[in-house]
């Protein structure tokens, strides 16, 4: 069997992150302690080797069971092109009324369009960081920090079926929508707001918001109860809840936050350098989540799986 070659594996996919250059060809990458690099989108979301599994003690060698799961990846990276075109291309409307619930308007999907645009979104979750590093964080606990090649083998076993143990019991059976705000950006991190981390069994209450570009993020999610239509929606954000989006970056990330031309103000939580999460549902993500059209009451702002 030929020796696992080494490659350069992105969690945040090229085909994505270009859309956050700025006029400088660069994107922002602030750290927890308040310093800023500026560096070419395709040198972000960068790990060598992140979805190849080595099962030798030293990652020089190599074995016969060695393997690389990027492949699971193909059909997302495929999809990203044409499915952020035709988001951005989704009718919306003003945001005139203060409520979220009278903002949204239903867009037409097809099936197809609805299962490649959760292909996509969930890769974003199942490669980034937070995502890694709560796939081996039960056996530190267990046994304290790991020897780089034991954890990196561990990361990749636990996490090579996660994409299609999501994407596959998501397809086109949830709800969607695409958050537009035309003046104030939304930034990105290595971590954000989902509820798919360290998983063995397909989800049963899966959601997840993700910035795409700096304009435009979306949400997918499947509630214990919800009615079949519409399944997607656009609203325009107020600036406000743009804030509250990306307070929710800054609380989940740990190491990065990205951002194309408008500078975060630094909040606490990211100062901390872990990948935190909402301790309850009483927050504005899940509270703008429990809002979508068709979500029926009273179910998803109490589900904290």
């Amino acid at each position: 069997m030929p020796k696992l070659k080494s490659e350069r594996h992105h969690w945040w996919p090229r085909c994505v992150s270009r859309r956050w250059s700025a006029a400088d060809g660069k994107i922002g990458w602030i750290k927890p302690d308040g310093t800023e690099i500026r560096v070419p989108p395709d040198q972000l979301g960068l790990i060598n080797n992140g979805h190849h599994v080595k099962l030798a003690s030293d990652t020089a060698d190599s074995t016969p069971w060695d393997f690389s799961f990027e492949k699971e990846f193909n059909a997302a990276d495929n999809h990203f092109p044409s499915l952020i075109t035709w988001l951005e291309s989704l009718e919306r409307k003003s945001p005139e009324s203060s409520e979220p619930a009278s903002r949204y308007l239903a867009q037409p999907a097809t099936d197809e369009q609805l299962c490649a645009f959760t292909e996509s979104v969930v890769s974003l979750a199942v490669r980034s960081p937070a995502t890694r590093e709560a796939s081996v964080a039960f056996a530190e606990d267990l046994r304290g920090p790991l020897a780089s090649s034991e954890r990196n083998a561990l990361t990749g076993l636990n996490m090579r079926n996660y994409q299609r143990t999501i994407a596959d019991s998501i397809g086109a059976n949830a709800k969607f929508a695409v958050l537009f705000s035309p003046k104030k950006e939304f930034i990105y991190g290595d971590g954000f707001f989902h509820n798919l981390k360290a998983l063995t069994v397909a989800p049963r209450k899966p959601k997840l918001l993700v910035p795409i570009t700096p304009s435009m993020s979306v949400i997918i999610s499947k509630p214990r109860s919800f009615m079949a239509s519409p399944r997607l929606s656009t609203i325009v954000l107020r600036e406000s809840e743009v804030d509250q989006c990306n307070h929710a970056i800054q609380a989940y990330s740990c190491r990065a936050l990205f951002y194309r031309s408008e500078r975060p103000l630094i909040d606490d939580v990211f100062r901390k350098g872990e990948h935190l999460e909402y301790a309850h549902t009483n927050n504005p993500i899940d509270k703008l989540i429990s809002g979508l059209p068709g979500v029926v009451p009273n179910f998803t702002a109490s589900d904290r799986e």
